[in-house]
């Protein structure tokens, strides 16, 4: 597994939370703002899979914004769950979030944006920080949605009666036993959890929700 350490994860960091507005962001853009150079930025999109940061710009847009195939009816668009999550955590009278690995980093996303929206929330660093917790909604992310130690803090949430919202991989253990998911169709084969689109997808997934979060118009 690639791993990102000093001037390279500042970068990685940048790239995921500005997924959303990744076309209008130049190479140089991004070594000017993380203080490094564009060598760097195309080094660290092929340790993220991609030949450089052209082809991550071109793929993620192709695969974000051309037209999807049509599939079959699977439950709720992503419209509706993304009002939907964000009624539940407008009126939630606790808040608690949870992720591990890199998918903190849209863990933390998702905290900023509660913040602006003024959502007192807790972020928990371990499962046992559970115990005293009795109400509330717990908020999970995770790329392949089989990470144990979210799937125990889940299990162990909906034994105590709280709502459980998912972010995670269509198809997995945590998408099924969630009060509500938004499922996305991460490839599974993308053994890296810094390859591909995994986190752009839990990234562009948080930011859709932050966005109508500030809209102040859930009901």
């Amino acid at each position: 597994m690639n791993s990102f350490q000093g001037s390279e994860r500042l970068i990685f960091e940048y790239i995921q939370h500005h997924a959303c507005n990744i076309s209008n962001i130049s190479a140089k853009q991004i070594a000017r703002d993380t203080f490094t150079t564009t060598t760097s930025v195309n080094r660290v999109c092929k340790k993220m899979g991609y030949k450089s940061y052209t082809e991550l710009r071109y793929r993620f847009l192709r695969d974000h914004f051309s037209p999807a195939p049509v599939e079959p009816d699977v439950g709720p668009q992503a419209d509706n769950i993304v009002a939907e999550v964000s009624r539940l955590l407008t009126h939630s009278s606790h808040i608690y979030l949870y992720a591990r690995g890199v998918s903190l980093t849209s863990l933390n996303y998702l905290s900023r944006f509660l913040s602006l929206a003024s959502l007192p929330h807790l972020i928990l660093n371990d499962m046992h920080q559970l115990t005293r917790v009795s109400k509330g909604t717990l908020v999970l992310i995770s790329k392949s949605g089989e990470t144990q130690s979210l799937i125990e803090m889940a299990r162990n949430a909906l034994r105590k009666g709280l709502k459980i919202i998912a972010i995670t991989r269509e198809g997995s253990t945590l998408a099924a036993i969630s009060s509500l998911c938004w499922p996305l169709p991460i490839d599974i084969n993308a053994v890296s959890l810094y390859q591909r689109e995994g986190q752009l997808e839990l990234l562009s997934a948080v930011d859709r929700i932050g966005c109508r979060l500030l809209q102040h118009d859930t009901v």
